[in-house]
């Protein structure tokens, strides 16, 4: 029972140290749009407002970025539990 509560607090550190600074980055997103709208509405790429691509463009690769790579954290970690446990 030892071994999968350490399992189980390795997935779990792993999904809280991914999904707290993720969490951040989006509630620090609309904080700064919502805190500064002047500064952030003041800026224009290519004809939109900052805050356009902040909130409704920039977030989507950052998102499929960071989920990509947990999937294959992920899948590691579960590899190793299986071949730390299969040795039983």
């Amino acid at each position: 029972m030892d071994r999968i509560e350490t399992i189980r607090k390795r997935q779990l550190g792993m999904a809280l140290g991914v999904g707290i600074p993720y969490f951040a980055f989006v509630i620090g997103i609309f904080l700064l749009v919502y805190l500064a709208p002047a500064a952030v509405t003041g800026v224009s790429i290519v004809g939109f407002p900052l805050h356009y691509w902040l909130v409704a463009i920039a977030i989507y690769p950052v998102t499929w970025a960071l989920f990509i790579w947990y999937v294959g954290r992920a899948n590691a970690l579960e590899d190793e539990i299986e071949t730390t446990l299969g040795g039983e």
